[in-house]
């Protein structure tokens, strides 16, 4: 392919290990394709005989879910080409991860449905995929899904070895075992070289998991859950075709739903909001009795329980609300200890003023001493939750001192007042009787040293 081609060639759309699509346009028809080269400037004749075989089993699936192979050629160099459908779409990957808006859960079971019939359609021509993921599985913009990448596909019968082949990562490895390592099924993981379509069937089980897990309210599909249980069965003789899994998601869609088994499902469900409600977790019983309702609506005691939920307040605080409380204080806790921290630091710029106003260096040491037991106390108190009740202990001989220095009603009491302030909004301090305590220790700290000063036990300022 060069300028004077047919094909004039765009951006590329993706590379593999081996292979690159690019976007172009036929200019003798005047429709926009995909265009895919081997990325090797001198491929061996084993590679060039993979990407043909890809092309010609690609070409033969003609299938709406399988893009269509256009034409297959060689460019100006000699090496192959194939020209296919150009598509437009999300792969099932992306849209599985994505956190904001993405087709229905509905949509995503009938795109699902459409890929088994497209699977199924390629076991009837002897054709096994091999790498079956969601990566593979592209969701078009106007309705069309679509099966890609058939690089590794079986055809039964043929030779499929290309061990000279190497390519990278743990994906589609070449060799012994193809496919994607989480997707393969026992079979396929043991290299055994008779695999046949039930590989397949165990990968879109493992899909239709990940479909169902990524809807909140998948537990009200039973039936789908026990088809992928079926389809990822360990022995291949006990997993169904994948026509009878497109059946089964169809049938899911069209309303027939297994009326016993969520009547079972529902009254275990029941039985566990029940036993979750005896035991106080209000929020449980509430999950539980929700799933029994989805799965029977006429389950008369789940509706019932959930009234009672709503309309009855609770005897005791919930477990799960004084969790959160206890987190909350946990946190309220950390942020108080870090901003005392910065306030018992604010103390150091006082010690050369005790030392000035004559307290001498034997107070400066106490009280550098007191400070230190102060951050150390905090630092404790953030990563162990210590009663904040020491800080205020260590506080009463800096207070005490400070009283003592600046004559008590000078600025003892204001220092006083802050620190009784700010431990009052501890949560370990939130009681009256603790406030009151505070204060009242707060209090003895500064009017200490006028009573000390009084009865002679100490030199008066």
């Amino acid at each position: 392919m060069d300028d004077r081609s047919r094909y004039e060639l765009g951006e590329a759309l993706g590379r593999g290990s081996m292979g690159e699509v690019r976007d172009a346009v036929d200019r003798q028809i005047g429709r926009r394709v995909a265009i895919k080269t081997i990325r090797s400037a001198a491929p061996s004749e084993r590679a060039i005989t993979r990407f043909l075989r890809e092309a010609r089993i690609q070409g033969r699936l003609e299938h709406p879910a399988i893009p269509a192979v256009h034409e297959l050629g060689r460019d100006s160099q000699g090496r192959p080409f194939f020209v296919m459908k150009k598509l437009s779409g999300t792969t099932l990957s992306k849209l599985l991860k994505a956190k904001g808006a993405r087709p229905t859960h509905q949509r995503l079971l009938r795109a699902f449905a459409d890929v088994c019939l497209a699977v199924e359609f390629a076991h009837v021509h002897g054709v096994i995929h091999r790498d079956i993921k969601p990566e593979n599985i592209v969701l078009g913009d106007f309705g069309e899904v679509y099966v890609l990448d058939w690089g590794v596909a079986k055809v039964v019968g043929e030779d499929d070895t290309f061990d000279d082949i190497s390519e990278d990562g743990l994906e589609t490895r070449a060799g012994a075992v193809f496919g994607t390592l989480g997707y393969m099924a026992p079979e396929q993981g043991r290299g055994e070289p008779d695999i046949d379509a039930r590989a397949d069937v165990y990968a879109l089980g493992i899909v239709l998991r990940e479909i169902l897990d990524a809807d909140a309210d998948a537990v009200a599909a039973p039936e789908l859950r026990m088809l992928a249980e079926r389809a990822n069965a360990p022995r291949c003789e006990d997993r169904p075709d994948a026509r009878t899994l497109a059946d089964g998601v169809q049938r899911y869609l069209d309303g027939d739903r297994d009326l016993s088994l969520r009547r079972d499902l529902a009254r275990e469900h029941l039985r566990l909001a029940t036993e979750a409600f005896a035991r106080g977790e209000r929020s449980t019983a509430m999950r539980e009795a929700g799933r029994a309702i989805a799965l029977d609506p006429q389950l008369a005691d789940a509706g019932d329980l959930i009234s009672r939920l709503m309309l009855e307040p609770p005897t005791e605080t919930p477990p799960e609300v004084v969790r959160e409380l206890q987190q909350d204080a946990a946190h309220r806790r950390r942020a108080s200890a870090r901003s005392s921290v910065w306030g018992f630091l604010a103390f150091v710029p006082f010690l050369p003023n005790i030392v000035i106003r004559g307290g001498g260096w034997g107070y400066a040491l106490l009280v550098a001493a007191a400070v230190s037991f102060i951050v150390v106390l905090v630092a404790a108190i953030r990563a162990r939750g210590l009663s904040p009740w020491w800080v205020a202990l260590t506080f009463v001989p800096i207070l005490f001192i400070l009283a003592h220095l600046f004559t008590p009603p000078l600025v003892a009491p204001g220092i006083a007042a802050v620190v009784a302030s700010a431990l009052a909004t501890n949560p370990m301090l939130g009681s009256r009787q603790a406030s009151v305590a505070l204060w009242a220790l707060m209090s003895v700290s500064v009017l200490g040293a006028v009573a000390a000063e009084g009865f002679g036990w100490i030199t008066r300022t």
